[in-house]
């Protein structure tokens, strides 16, 4: 998905609501916005945002002088989430239709995202909300969600490769596995990571701090973006890559990097953004599940 014009202003937007979050003074935010301004000058728009918001995430780990300036956020995150956990698995076992449930909440799961709300959320309360939300299991197959579609892929695939997106939420597509896990059991199933600190994306010990390791095996990208930009993958998980026979995207950032990608992808988010609103033709929180098989 190449960037959009609409998309500029909200980089800067992002760096000042970023910027106060993460407590940095006034002058090492104007100086970010100032180097963002610079590589804007020579930022081609047939690019991804994820490689654009690359840049900004290095300038606050070098302003704030810390590897991993989300650090803390995402083990809030995380703990936040896992204490509904089993909440989370008893609503797909009381659920008529188990799997859609599962994908339902995995995409709601995907709302607790700092790069969407860069000034912090509170994600108790928006845990709050997904449990809250009875109607989720009447969502029929449409344009945005192609439940039908999924589902028979499942059943086909021998290797599923579950491209992760942030912290916190990587509990939701915990449960999401554990469900495609007990009717699927023979299936391979990869969880993948970024290969570097960035936002609050998942890394390979945030998924074994959430356990994801009892039910997949988990890989890191390589990716250093908020997104996985598979030029900037390691060879070794590209290898794994193009053998799996079914791709799971997680997430806005990962749709906004591989949706020209080709190949056997469901792309799972909620509508977070004006500009992915446009380009799916959906309204904002929609709960989004397509496939693309160009």
């Amino acid at each position: 998905m190449n960037t959009s014009l609409d998309c500029l202003p909200c980089f800067f937007k992002q760096v000042l609501e970023a910027g106060r979050m993460l407590g940095l003074p006034p002058a090492s935010i104007k100086h970010i916005m100032d180097e963002i301004g610079d590589e804007l000058k020579h930022f081609p728009l047939e690019m991804s945002p994820p490689e654009m918001a690359y840049h900004m995430q290095r300038l606050f780990a070098e302003h704030s002088g810390k590897e991993d300036p989300y650090l803390d956020v995402k083990m809030l995150s995380n703990n936040e989430a896992l204490a509904v956990i089993d909440d989370l698995r008893a609503m797909i076992k009381e659920s008529q239709t188990p799997l859609k449930t599962a994908v339902q909440l995995a995409c709601a799961g995907n709302i607790i995202d700092y790069g969407a709300f860069p000034s912090g959320i509170d994600v108790q309360a928006e845990i709050s909300k997904i449990m809250q939300n009875q109607g989720m299991s009447t969502v029929a197959d449409s344009p945005l969600f192609e439940f039908t579609a999924f589902h028979e892929a499942l059943k086909k695939a021998k290797r599923v490769m579950y491209i992760a997106d942030n912290a916190g939420e990587i509990v939701f597509d915990r449960v999401l596995l554990e469900t495609i896990a007990s009717m699927f059991p023979e299936t391979e199933l990869y969880l993948v990571t970024r290969g570097l600190p960035i936002l609050n994306d998942v890394l390979p010990e945030d998924a074994i701090e959430c356990g994801l390791d009892s039910v997949a095996t988990i890989i890191s990208s390589g990716s250093k973006t908020p997104g996985l930009v598979l030029s900037q993958a390691d060879p070794a998980f590209l290898q794994l890559y193009q053998e799996a026979d079914m791709v799971i995207s997680k997430g806005q950032g990962n749709f906004e990097a591989l949706s020209d990608e080709q190949g056997p992808i469901f792309f799972l988010f909620i509508i977070k953004c004006e500009v992915i609103m446009q380009h799916v033709g959906g309204a904002m929180r929609d709960l989004v599940l397509k496939h693309n098989y160009t």
